[in-house]
């Protein structure tokens, strides 16, 4: 929004004696705020009005819609009201909603806030803009809390000198302001941030950031990148010399459709070895070879060039040490912004929703130049006798607004959790749709990543983007670390989805720390991601499936790996279903992994067991546990290659449960089933349900909701069996209801074993056709009571025993294809 006009009350904020107050006092105070106390508008719907023909009025009502978006999410997360019977107007638009329209007494502030950690840069705190619109005070089941709109004051160039009083004041204005993100990704100022972040790290943090043997391993290959030199050459690792700077930077990147046809065959090997020309390289390879120079490294590996594509022998041992060839990297750089390596990803950014900083009322004297202006300084040639001039001319500040805190990318709450959904800083990135680059997102130590819009920083200790947020990633937390050292550690917790305890908080149910939740949730991410060969599948997770084994289940690694599930995790990984409701999940076109597996189908998986709780019924959290009722007996992997964690060419698992046997499919009636014999509500049903399975028990039937991955494949609904693998009993007032969870079989030719076809997720049900004549479902939930008060045994029954298995099923073995 460059030269954008701006009302008459915008244009006069005094935000200058605010600003200079504010960076004049003591750093250790920390999250300050000044009110500013020039006038402007007094309610929202004066900012609407002027939003037409005011930039900074634009902005600050679309801070306020997305603040607004925020106020409703965490209502409905914290059930402050009935999702049946939403408050009136509830996803109106800021604007049209009277409490904030027409409530006076809107708040402008600017806000000094401290950097949590040092990244290399000069700024010990940076500088906002707080407005502030809605009641005070308001009932929580109104659901109008005050939206704000925070807007970062960032400046363009920097650097100078005393100029008396004001010139000081000057100096620490611009010591401790945010620079806007430059449009050249390649100007000296972005430069200087990523060398800033390189050497902190590499100075600063120490062995957290030092994998070890990182100085002794190296890659088969590396590209050398000689200084002043417009070749690269292709090097086995084992000519270099031992006892030089071995350090090297690997690429992380889109290779895009089709293919790069930049590739080392056994046919070029010999040319690559003898020198490429950097100009003939996609632009992605010529901009990693710029920033290897720029940061003053030699070496450089890049997958398509560093392996020889046609060789099978080659790229299967290749990508059996990918963990260690990211883990090892002196520094990955993730070129993020590009789906093509033709493309490049050292492309001009830009910063949306910039306004440049309203110009303050005129200085009193010549003696008090203001810093908060629009357009370059230009001063007296010598308004200071006994000063030198100033020498920066092109300083200007602008006002940019920031997506509220739960949504920014880089955002503490969501850094320092144990788990590792996709990484909000790039989740809109192309890099972030493609299977392979999701391990590469996670092994590194270090990593540069380019997006659109700003660089970012990641390594064991910091999280930084290079428009000034920089935060940790729980170094003093007992969960820290980096994103892998995360994974690894939820993989050996003991508290699990079975065992959670009586402790746990409902309000953190969504983040609770549980077995093996961070490998789970990282693969609903990997699921949802392209990946052009199906084969690839479990080889594109190898690294990172190597790197986590050996830090978990007591160090078995691929003995305890089943396919991309593990063993002390088998159940939750087992009980996957598709993410979306109307999604088909269709088997890979060539083997890639038994029927059991994730692996085994083409589309995004969720794995419900870990987000139960926030889906289905979060004022429960402090319920029952899950209970088993599968056992593990026995597996059989057949590896189609060396590597334990890459493909298969079979496998089978075998486990002790109870069995039921199928009579009949019907379609999941849209109406959800009904609860009438017992006080309290029932948990929500799944959404990705599609069917009610009636199964035979005893002399009579049970029915429960369920799903298909192709329900177009069953042909025979007779010939299914249901393995039931836990339950969850819901305890309610009066009694409880029985939830189940399994997986529907079909039997494979004339064998005994069985392949997946289908899930169950839902409570028991039975038929209810005098409902249907009452205009209710043609189902109902059963509702197991608590035993009668003057029965003689309920005294002994009333609390353990209350929501025993009520099905009480002999268990069966049970073998899987």
């Amino acid at each position: 929004m460059k030269g954008a006009a701006l009302c008459k009350l915008c244009a006069g904020l005094d935000i200058q004696a605010a600003v200079e107050r504010i960076v004049s006092q003591d750093e250790s105070q920390n999250n300050d705020s000044l009110t500013i106390s020039s006038p402007w508008h007094s309610t929202l719907a004066s900012v609407d009005i002027s939003s037409s023909s005011c930039a900074l009025c634009a902005i600050i009502m679309k801070g306020w819609q997305a603040s607004r978006e925020v106020v409703v999410e965490q209502a409905i997360q914290d059930a402050m009201f009935d999702p049946a019977n939403p408050p009136p107007g509830l996803n109106d638009p800021v604007n049209r909603i009277p409490a904030y329209r027409d409530t006076e007494g809107i708040t402008v502030e600017v806000v000094r806030r401290a950097r949590r950690v040092r990244d290399g840069r000069g700024n010990a705190f940076s500088l906002f803009l707080r407005v502030k619109c809605g009641p005070a005070t308001a009932a929580s089941f109104d659901v109008v809390d005050r939206v704000v709109a925070e807007l970062r004051i960032a400046r363009t160039g920097g650097g100078s000198v005393a100029l008396g009083a004001a010139g000081a004041v000057l100096a620490k204005v611009v010591r401790h302001t945010d620079l806007l993100v430059p449009e050249d990704p390649l100007s000296q100022e972005s430069l200087d941030v990523a060398r800033g972040w390189l050497e902190t790290c590499v100075n600063s943090h120490g062995a957290d950031c030092s994998p070890s043997g990182a100085e002794k391993w190296m890659p088969t290959r590396l590209l050398e990148v000689v200084p002043q030199s417009n070749k690269i050459y292709l090097r086995e690792s084992t000519t270099l010399d031992s006892t030089g700077d071995a350090r090297y930077v690997a690429l992380s990147h889109c290779w895009g459709q089709g293919g790069t046809p930049f590739t080392t065959t056994q046919q070029t090997l010999p040319h690559r070895m003898s020198g490429i020309a950097i100009d003939n390289l996609p632009q992605t390879f010529q901009d990693s070879v710029t920033l290897t120079k720029e940061l003053g490294l030699r070496y450089l590996w890049i997958d398509s060039l560093c392996i020889i594509q046609d060789d099978a022998a080659d790229w299967a041992k290749e990508a059996a040490q990918m963990a260690h060839v990211y883990r090892n990297a002196h520094l990955v750089l993730n070129a993020a912004n590009s789906d093509s390596d033709s493309k490049g990803f050292l492309q001009p950014r830009h910063t949306p929703d910039t306004v440049p900083l309203p110009p303050p009322p005129p200085p009193n004297t010549l003696n008090s130049p203001s810093p908060f202006t629009s357009t370059p300084l230009n001063l007296n040639p010598n308004p200071y006798p006994l000063a030198s001039p100033n020498l920066n001319l092109n300083l200007k500040f602008h006002l940019q607004l920031l997506p509220p805190p739960t949504r920014r990318p880089l955002n503490p709450t969501t850094t320092t959790t144990t788990t590792t959904r996709q990484d909000r800083a790039l989740a809109h990135e192309p890099i972030s749709t493609r299977a392979w680059c999701l391990q590469e997102h996670i092994l590194p130590v270090r990593a540069l990543q380019y997006g659109r819009r700003q660089m970012f920083w990641g390594c064991e200790l910091m999280r930084a983007g290079e428009g000034g947020d920089v935060v940790p990633l729980g170094q003093a937390q007992a969960l820290g670390g980096g994103q892998l050292k995360r994974l690894c550690v939820s993989g050996n917790i003991d508290v699990s989805v079975f065992a959670r305890g009586a402790d746990r908080d409902p309000g953190k149910e969504a983040v609770v720390a549980v077995n093996w939740a961070g490998w789970y949730r990282m693969l609903e991410d990997y699921s949802a991601r392209r990946i052009t060969k199906h084969t690839d599948r479990l080889p594109a997770l190898a690294g990172l499936a190597l790197a986590v084994g050996r830090e978990t289940s007591g160090g078995a690694g691929g003995e305890d790996y089943l396919a991309g599930i593990w063993r002390t995790g088998l159940l939750e990984g087992l009980l996957w279903c598709k993410a979306q409701a109307g999604q088909v999940l269709v088997a890979t076109p060539e083997y890639v992994a038994p029927s059991w597996s994730w692996a085994a189908v083409v589309g995004a998986v969720q794995f419900p067991l870990y987000e139960w709780y926030t889906r289905r019924a979060h004022w429960k959290a402090r319920m029952a546990d899950f209970e088993a009722l599968a056992e593990y007996c026995s597996h059989a992997m057949v590896k189609k290659d060396r590597d334990p964690y890459g493909r298969l060419n079979g496998g089978s698992l075998t486990l002790r449960a109870p069995l039921l046997r199928v009579v009949s499919v019907w379609p999941r009636p849209d109406r959800p089933p009904e609860l009438r014999s017992l006080f309290g509500h029932a948990p929500d049903r799944s959404e990705v349900t599609e069917v009610v399975v009636q199964m035979k028990l005893g002399s009579g039937s049970v029915w429960v909701e369920g799903g298909f991955e192709d329900q177009g494949a069953v042909a025979d609904a007779t010939k299914l069996i249901v393995v039931f693998l836990c339950r969850l009993p819901h305890v309610l007032e009066e009694g409880f209801v029985e939830q189940r969870f399994g997986l529907i079989l079909e039997p494979v030719g004339g064998s005994e074993q069985y392949r997946r076809v289908g899930f169950i997720d839902g409570v028991v049900l039975k038929r209810s056709v005098l409902g249907v004549f009452r205009g209710h479902g043609m189902f109902s939930i059963v509702g197991y009571p608590r035993p009668f008060e003057k029965d003689d045994v309920y005294e002994s029954v009333r609390d353990n025993n209350l929501a025993e298995d009520p099905l009480r099923l002999d268990k069966t073995e049970v073998t899987m294809c």
